[in-house]
Order: structure tokens, then sequence, then C-alpha cells
């Protein structure tokens, strides 16, 4: 009896049955062919800053911005297609992937400029002192690039968002229509 308790996960229900409940976490957990999204201040895998750090740096290069009323843009990179490559032809062919677009994405930015990965297949970059325009010309530069190096993973496409916020307006906003840009670029790619 304490034999078969030992065997049921301890986030089964007591009403289902040992096997349906091992079957119900092995489907919760699943395969995963992405690497996993980074939680703390770096990113172990690509290298670059991680979602604490982007925190830090939107309200503090936000906060310089009004400050003394300087130029922002705040861009988003989104690898669309990374996972079905992770899938096709495994794990380690899409972490490969994934850090050879970080360090792409790195090469094209300003050593005053921040790049953190944010999600399994995206990107934040701050580019301070950029007015819209130059961050367009950015854009298409780092567009360029990435096709440019993952072309031999032909079902990998980069999708952008970017926004600049008004003069002392918030950079919340300029997210916000960042994340607006990339959503509907996405969705045109896939």
């Amino acid at each position: 009896m304490a034999a078969e308790r030992d065997q049921v996960p301890v986030d089964a229900s007591p009403h289902e049955a040992p096997e349906e409940a091992a079957q119900a976490e092995l489907v919760s957990i699943g395969p995963s062919f992405l690497p996993t999204p980074p939680t703390g201040w770096s990113d172990t895998i690509t290298g670059v800053d991680g979602p604490k750090f982007w925190d830090r740096m939107i309200s503090t290069e936000g906060a310089r911005s009004r400050r003394y009323d300087r130029p922002i843009t705040v861009a988003f990179a989104e690898f669309v297609g990374l996972d079905r490559l992770s899938k096709q032809w495994g794990a380690d062919v899409g972490e490969r992937a994934l850090i050879l677009a970080a360090r792409t994405l790195s090469k094209e930015i300003r050593s005053s400029d921040h790049i953190a990965r944010l999600e399994e297949v995206r990107f934040g970059i701050i580019l301070t002192e950029t007015s819209e325009i130059a961050a367009i010309n950015f854009i298409e530069r780092a567009r360029a690039s990435c096709e440019r190096e993952l072309a031999a993973a032909e079902v990998v496409q980069v999708a952008f968002g970017w926004a600049s916020p008004a003069p002392k307006a918030d950079i919340n906003e300029a997210v916000a229509q960042a994340l607006s840009r990339l959503a509907a670029e996405v969705r045109d790619l896939q």
C-alpha cells in the first residue's frame, strides 16, 4: 500500500488512478523544443541581458529621456519559425540559431544601446538617443543582417516592432505601441 502511494505524483488528485495522474503530469510537461525563456538579470544561453535587466533599463532610460528631453526608441525582435526549426532538426539546432540571432542583433546596436532576451524567441532593444527615423534605419539594417545570418534556416524569419515616445511622454506607451507593431508583423509572417 505504501509503495503504491509513493508512485502517485504529489500534485495528483486522490480520486485519480496513479496511471492517469502520471499521464496528466507528462502531458502538462510535454517536450520542450525551445530553450527556456530567461527569468533573471542575464540569459545564460545567448549571453545577452535578461528580463530583470530590461525592466531596470526601461525605467532608467525612460526617465533619462524625459528628464533631458532626449529621443529614445524601444524595439522588439521576434524570430518566427524557430520553434518549427527546433522541432524538425532538434533543440540544439534551435538553440544555435537563437544564439546566432542574439549575436547578430548585438553586433547591430551601439555600445550605448541595450538588448535583452525577454521570452523564448523575443528580444527587446532600447536605442538611446535615437529618433524614430534613425530607428527605422536600424530595423532595416538588423533585419538584413538577421536574414543573411539565418539564411540556412529557411523557416526562421524575423519580425520587428518599434516606437518612440513623444517628448516628455511615458516610455511604456512606446512599449505598448512597439508590441502592437510586432504582433502585426508576426501575424503577417505566419
